[in-house]
């Protein structure tokens, strides 16, 4: 079976018609070649029709012509590089999925693995309080960007995380970050009741997600986030660090990250009268002050010799 499947076109969509598939019956094909082989085989070669049952796709297109409205958007700074490459394909993976009600996304899944093998480069993400190049770096990004679309279509978040330290393509409270190693995912329900289509894209130095589906919202009903920084934390001293591994000369440094601790409100108002406010995060990102790294490696013997 082959499900239905929908897809934007200009400013509507595409819907392409379910298929109906079939499957052996296991029990009956079973059944009816050992009723062969003990009351008609002559143990000559032989060939016996299994049973087959229809077997029904999942999504059909009657589910998906209910998909109109424009449920929540959010875009971010995409900026460029090699990092480009990896929210390119990242959101490719996202695009176009179709989440029936009830049914969970996890963004780790659907991306993962970050590997050259499934279209990543090295990028820069957060390692132990640095800036490394990873496979996949960038991919918090598209998670983020997808999570502010997700809120602001009111679907139901399962897991998020802030970073370890701050970001610059959000505000405070308003990331969702990726980390394998860490066990960090992004996870939400479509908790909406009617089957929902997600569009993701980079475009002009921009990645971009949209969820569409049924609005059932009230017009008048309106909501928005407000981040709220409740402390910030300045790095008040420098580290510099010397590596045998570079010679004299080199030297890498890494910029210092403030702290901050934050949380996120979703503000609902009816008719521009605020009915609600609700604190539905907290985040802490570490100080990190900054960092060099120098080389002291030579390749004078004597001079060698004394360092040790």
């Amino acid at each position: 079976a082959q499900d239905a499947a929908i897809s934007r076109t200009g400013n509507g969509f595409s819907i392409q018609e379910e298929q109906e598939g079939s499957t052996v019956d296991i029990e009956k094909s079973t059944k009816a070649l050992e009723t062969y082989l003990n009351d008609k085989w002559n143990h000559d070669d032989f060939t016996l029709e299994t049973a087959l049952v229809k077997e029904e796709p999942e999504i059909k297109a009657a589910d998906l012509e209910s998909i109109q409205d424009e449920l929540g958007t959010f875009s971010t700074d995409a900026g460029g590089g090699e990092r480009w490459k990896n929210l390119e394909t990242a959101s490719g993976k996202l695009n176009g999925m179709i989440v029936m009600p009830g049914k969970e996304v996890s963004v780790h899944d659907v991306t993962a693995p970050y590997d050259e093998e499934h279209g990543y480069v090295p990028a820069g993400s957060y390692e132990n309080g640095q800036v490394v190049d990873t496979y996949g770096g960038g991919i918090c990004q598209v998670s983020t960007t997808l999570y502010n679309a997700v809120l602001k279509a009111e679907l139901q978040v399962e897991e998020r995380h802030n970073h370890s330290m701050i970001v610059g393509y959000v505000k405070p409270s308003m990331d969702a970050a990726i980390a394998e190693s860490a066990g960090k995912d992004f996870r939400f329900v479509n908790n909406t009741g009617y089957p929902i289509y997600i569009e993701g894209y980079t475009s002009n130095k921009n990645i971009t997600f949209t969820i569409y589906g049924v609005e059932t919202r009230d017009p008048g009903h309106v909501v928005t986030y407000e981040s709220e920084v409740l402390e910030t934390i300045q790095p008040n001293s420098e580290t510099i660090n010397q590596t045998s591994s570079q010679p004299i000369g080199f030297v890498d440094v890494q910029s210092a990250h403030i702290g901050y601790k934050a949380r996120l409100w979703k503000i609902v108002t009816e008719n521009g009268v605020e009915v609600s406010r609700e604190q539905i995060n907290s985040s802490s990102y570490k100080m990190v002050p900054r960092t060099a790294t120098v080389g002291v490696a030579t390749n004078d013997s004597n001079a060698y010799n004394e360092m040790q």
